[in-house]
């Protein structure tokens, strides 16, 4: 009888699980890779207070591995069938150590799983690549529960979020996470390190949050717009999408206010009005934004 491809099973796994493709369900079952990421992880939290939010746990392979290194887990996986395992499995394997919870991360507070643990914890997860980009915003808002956060993702969208200026990688992404968290891509994983394997290959980075951020939060919504507009042009000049931008976001009734001040002030930062979007930093467009919004 041929063996779905799509059915987890092995000694890597904690139990037996089809899984489903529209859950984003990879489940990582390369001992190697896993033990890798442990080992990262370790770095993060002293030895008698390491404690971890993992995101989207599957099969447990990797709670395995977390639970026998002396982690206290918290445990959020979406799909039901998953949180009865572990609860059947690891729960009962690691008594006190594994707390599952039935739920969607993009909806959870963690205040309300880990008020009872020592603060900050990692969050740790292998991350469904249909929302990398929603956790990954997700993770920001609540990065002061947080000491860091190690995610296995596509890894297109792990060069992506670690790219330099004038890559062609080089996004909104890019920017809004570099402004929050240094951001190290530390591992390949090819595809055949899954169960079933996908279709592209993913990598493992590493978030650590800034001890400050510098986009503050009442500034997010409108900066996240501001970007948009700048890549939406990315091989057009600034001089024309940041007039373009300053019409949409800040002012639509006047022309923005001196303009040669404005130019003389990129300067001062490093920035020319002839260049690109994807030619500049975070921390430049950061102030770039500030600048323009002080135009009216």
């Amino acid at each position: 009888m041929k063996k779905n491809k799509r059915f987890a099973s092995g000694n890597t796994f904690s139990f037996e699980l089809e899984t489903r493709k529209n859950l984003g369900q990879n489940f990582l079952q390369d001992k190697n890779i896993i033990n890798q990421i442990v080992a990262r992880a370790a770095r993060w939290m002293q030895p008698d207070k390491k404690t971890c939010l993992e995101i989207g746990p599957g099969s447990g392979a990797m709670t395995r591995a977390l639970l026998a290194s002396g982690w206290k887990v918290v445990a959020i996986e979406k799909d039901s069938r998953a949180v009865a395992g572990l609860k059947e499995s690891l729960a009962r394997e690691y008594e006190g150590q594994l707390t599952v919870v039935e739920g969607d991360i993009l909806e959870l507070n963690p205040d309300s799983v880990l008020s009872s643990f020592e603060m900050p914890a990692l969050c740790i997860g292998n991350i469904p690549y249909y929302i990398t980009s929603e956790i990954m915003l997700w993770f920001l808002r609540h990065q002061p529960h947080f000491s860091a956060a190690i995610f296995m993702i596509q890894k297109e969208v792990a060069e992506r979020i670690a790219s330099e200026p004038c890559c062609k990688s080089y996004g909104r992404l890019t920017v809004r996470m570099q402004l929050s968290c240094q951001v190290e891509q530390f591992l390949f994983v090819p595809a055949r390190a899954f169960m079933p394997p996908p279709k592209v290959d993913s990598a493992v980075i590493e978030l650590s949050p800034s001890s400050e951020s510098l986009l503050l939060e009442s500034e997010i919504n409108q900066f996240e717009q501001f970007t948009a507009l700048l890549f939406s042009a990315r091989r057009k000049m600034l001089r024309k999408t940041l007039a373009s931008a300053f019409h949409q976001l800040f002012s639509s009734a006047q022309p923005m206010a001196n303009e040669k001040t404005f130019e003389e002030q990129a300067k001062q930062i490093g920035v020319q009005l002839v260049q690109r979007p994807e030619e500049i930093s975070p921390q430049q467009i950061l102030k770039l934004f500030r600048i323009l919004k002080g135009a009216r």
